[in-house]
């Protein structure tokens, strides 16, 4: 019974790939925003991409599983 618990808890493999995705594209933004040549939406573009990545961490916390 303890076991099923602990498999509840890891995150399935497309989780983990859409989480590694949304962290990717965080570090990716966060230091295009200040290149000199960033478009005029790099910035906005960094925070809707944290945004994201906020939003499914937390609703994967709320689901029981453990990042």
């Amino acid at each position: 019974m303890g076991e099923e618990h602990m498999n509840d808890s890891r995150l399935s493999p497309a989780d983990e790939s859409i989480l590694k995705y949304l962290r990717n594209q965080v570090d990716r933004l966060a230091v295009e925003q200040y290149r000199r040549d960033a478009g005029p939406n790099a910035a906005n573009e960094y925070w809707y991409a944290a945004d994201d990545l906020k939003a499914f961490v937390s609703k994967l916390r709320k689901e029981g599983k453990n990042i």
